[in-house]
């Protein structure tokens, strides 16, 4: 458990690093997300959920890069938020603390899952639950349904567009967190968004603080059906990509 002091020093840097990358999250929604990343510590004792056991790197590894997609979420339509491959609930909790948006949390651990759902009761979010379940599966039963979909280093930029893809209502936009993908994934991505009916709206990119790192944005725009039938059958996504 994080004490008093350690929150607090957290608080701090969260909210100059939220002034240094223009991130607009109250203190409050910051203090919640402080409270998440502890659970997600104490909940590691005993479940494989993070190997980021140092708390400042935590802070910045976890809570701020998540929160770095807020601009980007905040861009999407009204609606429910579909984080895939959420593991501990990053980004996902986190942006739905900072952006209130109903929220559908899914991995296919489900220790992982019981965990989440764990830490959304404990910090109170009433529109937010974890699911235990494949994308393929899941994307069966709810097309169309969401307004913004995330995945951060999830899978091939070819996988997660056709992964996404079902769930995203017209209009709806798909966020996509990288660290360095190269030129070849980019390519390859940009040929299956076109299979996939999405139309690229930006890039961007970032460095952490401390040197933690190197982030690539991808935000794409469901702007049609796509060419193919989705979801394909289970694991033909990863065994077959579309491009």
């Amino acid at each position: 458990m994080l004490s008093d002091e350690q929150a607090s020093q957290m608080l701090s840097r969260l909210i100059s690093y939220c002034k240094d990358y223009s991130l607009k999250v109250s203190d409050d929604s910051l203090r919640v997300c402080i409270q998440h990343l502890d659970l997600v510590l104490e909940a590691n004792k005993t479940t494989n959920l993070t190997r980021i056991l140092n708390v400042d790197d935590a802070a910045v590894l976890h809570i701020l890069d998540s929160l770095v997609l807020l601009p980007y979420i905040d861009k999407a339509p009204e609606g429910a938020l579909l984080d895939m491959g959420t593991g501990a609930g990053f980004p996902g909790i986190p942006l739905t603390i900072a952006s209130g948006r109903k929220a559908t949390y899914i991995d296919s651990v489900g220790k992982k899952v019981d965990a989440v759902n764990s830490f959304v009761k404990k910090l109170g979010l009433k529109h937010a639950h974890a699911v235990h379940n494949r994308l393929e599966e899941y994307a069966r039963s709810h097309k169309k349904q969401f307004a913004v979909v995330t995945a951060r280093a999830l899978a091939p930029l070819p996988v997660l567009l056709e992964y996404a893809s079902p769930f995203l209502k017209d209009g709806g936009l798909f966020v996509i967190t990288k660290g360095n993908p190269s030129d070849e994934e980019l390519q390859s991505g940009l040929a299956a968004a076109k299979i996939c009916g999405f139309t690229t709206l930006m890039t961007d990119d970032l460095g952490l603080p401390n040197g933690l790192g190197h982030r690539e944005f991808i935000i794409l725009k469901k702007t049609r059906q796509a060419s193919v039938s989705l979801p394909r059958a289970n694991g033909m996504a990863k065994k077959n990509p579309l491009a």
